[in-house]
Order: C-alpha cells, then sequence, then structure tokens
C-alpha cells in the first residue's frame, strides 16, 4: 500500500510596518513656538528697561512680584497702586498729567510669606506700613538716588561747558595773528579741578615788564580774549600769578611773592574790564618760584605765567 503523502502546513507571515508618518510629528512645532515665545518674551524686555525709568521698572517688579504685595496701599486702584508707566515718572495722582497711564483692575492682594508675618484673627500689625506702602529706607533709597542722577546730570553739563569753551579759546587764539610770539605760549588743558588755561611768557615776549606787575598792550589783547572765551560758562574762576627763580637783593622789601601776587591782581583788573562780572572771581593768588613749568630751568621765561582756571562746582 503507497504511504500517503504528508502534507505541508501552510505558514502566513504577517510583518508589520511602521508607519513612517511617526518619524515626523509635529511636536518640533511645539518647541519652535516655545523658543519664537521666548525670543518674543526677551525681546520686549529689552524695549520696557530702554523705555522705563527706574522708579517704573521698580512698581513693574512689584506687581509681578506677589511675595512684594502688602495689606496695605496708598488707596488708590491700579497696577502699580497710584502710580502709572508715565514717560515723566512716576505719578502720584490719578488725575496728573501723563499720556500712557492704562486703568487696570487692582492686583489680587496676597499675604507675605512667613510665620512672622501671620496675625492672629482681630490682632493689629504692630508695625503698620507708612503711608504710600514705603518704608523709610525705601524713600531715602530713592533720594539718594535721585540726587545722584541730579549730580550726574550737572557734572555731565558742567563738563559740556569747560569743552565748548575751550574749543573756543583754541580757535581764537588760532584766528587772532597779532597776538605774535605770545600765543605760542597759552597752554590749555583739563585738570581734576576745571579748565586751566597758563599764560607763558616767551623768550622774546612777555605780558609785563622785567620786575613789574604793569601789563603791556600784548597781555592785555591776550587777557581779553581768553575772557572772551571764557565769559560763557558759568564756572568761577581762580587766577594765581607765578614767576621764575629770579630773585632780589637781599633785604629788599619787595620780592617774588609780591611781584606774582600783584600781577596776578592785574590780571583780574583785566578779566573785569574785559566783561567778567568780579563775583565770579573767588580766588587771586601768588605762588612767586613755588611751582615752575621747567623746573630743570628754574629761569626760563615761561616759568613766568599767569594761571587762569575754570573751577569745576565742587572746587
Amino acid at each position: 500500500m503507497p504511504r500517503s503523502k504528508r502534507i505541508q502546513p501552510t505558514v502566513i507571515v504577517k510583518r508589520r510596518y511602521e508607519d513612517e508618518g511617526e518619524e515626523h510629528n509635529s511636536a518640533w512645532k511645539l518647541a519652535y513656538a516655545d523658543f519664537v515665545t521666548a525670543m518674543m518674551t526677551f525681546f520686549l524686555i529689552m524695549w520696557l528697561m530702554n523705555v522705563t525709568t527706574v522708579e517704573q521698572r521698580k512698581g513693574i517688579a512689584d506687581y509681578f512680584n506677589p511675595v512684594a504685595l502688602s495689606q496695605a496701599n496708598s488707596g488708590a486702584d491700579g497696577m502699580l497702586a497710584g502710580r502709572s508707566v508715565d514717560k515723566t515718572g512716576a505719578l502720584s495722582t490719578p488725575n496728573a498729567p501723563g499720556e500712557h497711564s492704562v486703568p487696570v483692575a487692582a492686583p489680587p492682594v496676597v499675604a507675605s510669606l512667613g510665620d512672622s508675618d501671620r496675625q492672629p484673627a482681630g490682632r493689629k500689625d504692630p508695625m503698620p506700613h507708612p503711608p504710600g506702602g514705603k518704608t523709610a529706607s525705601d524713600r531715602n533709597a530713592r533720594a539718594e538716588l535721585e540726587a545722584m542722577l541730579d549730580r550726574q546730570a550737572a557734572a555731565l553739563t558742567e563738563q559740556r561747558a569747560l569743552d565748548e569753551a575751550e574749543r573756543d579759546l583754541r580757535r581764537r587764539i588760532a584766528t587772532t595773528p597779532d597776538l605774535g610770539v605770545l600765543a605760542d605760549g597759552v597752554l590749555i588743558q583739563q585738570t581734576p579741578q576745571g579748565l586751566r588755561v597758563q599764560l607763558t611768557d616767551q623768550a622774546k615776549a612777555s605780558m609785563f615788564n622785567v620786575g613789574s606787575a604793569q601789563m603791556n598792550d600784548q597781555g592785555r589783547r591776550l587777557m581779553r580774549l581768553v575772557a572772551t572765551a571764557v565769559a560763557a560758562a558759568p564756572n568761577r574762576l581762580s587766577i594765581s600769578g607765578h614767576t621764575d627763580a629770579l630773585g632780589y637783593a637781599d633785604g629788599a622789601k619787595y620780592g617774588n611773592w609780591e611781584l606774582s601776587s600783584d600781577r596776578a591782581n592785574a590780571a583780574r583788573r583785566e578779566l573785569i574790564a574785559a566783561g567778567i562780572p568780579p563775583a565770579r572771581i573767588v580766588r587771586v593768588e601768588g605762588r612767586a618760584d613755588l611751582d615752575h613749568l621747567d623746573s630743570a630751568n628754574p629761569l626760563a621765561p615761561r616759568n613766568r605765567r599767569i594761571s587762569i582756571t575754570l573751577l569745576r562746582g565742587g572746587e
């Protein structure tokens, strides 16, 4: 009997393919949206820092800081509790002039954190907040900041006036040829005390006769030119006279101290005659031969000079 044929089972293989779309889902869109939002927030913060004052930025920071909020306020509604983001600064009344005040609902009151701030029901705060919700230290800090800003603004205005006086004086010297050799002896420099203008003698030209406090014509023209250049600046003036080391005879009643003082006073009279108000001149002194420009050569003509300084406000 023939052998029966063995029946082979049929095997069906089912393959499951991954959906290719899963590798390209939309998760990147969320990350990109977060990135764009963060950049927009960053540029918005930079813009706000550029267009607001220090007080306005402090008010905005207090609004977004729940811990800094207090149970007491000034009684006014608005985002900054009586203040507004205005180009003129923090305002204290709702009727104050301003172009950017935005009335919004008052922020929710959030109690300060910490066990020490929790008071039993019916118990009053032993240290109530001062009017306006500001402590004395806050007011002092604000006053100090305003004073510092005022000093910086005044110093900047003063420096601009000194720079303008220096440019004007250099221009006038360059365009006045009749000063002759004396024009080469004008030294102008900015110092911590102010703008110093030193008028020095030259080998062949001098503002005074030898041993005399009588100013000659060249010295008067040079002094009038300086007076015209510094007239616009409101700064006070200091004048000092200097001599070389050539001394007088022993026992003389008149020496370099008297000569330098008399020459400084002669310069003062010429400045006043040229239009400088006498009240602007606050110091006139003689330095004799104590402060040479050319210390290596005490008899050098340039050691004989008149120094005029436009003093800074603190001097």
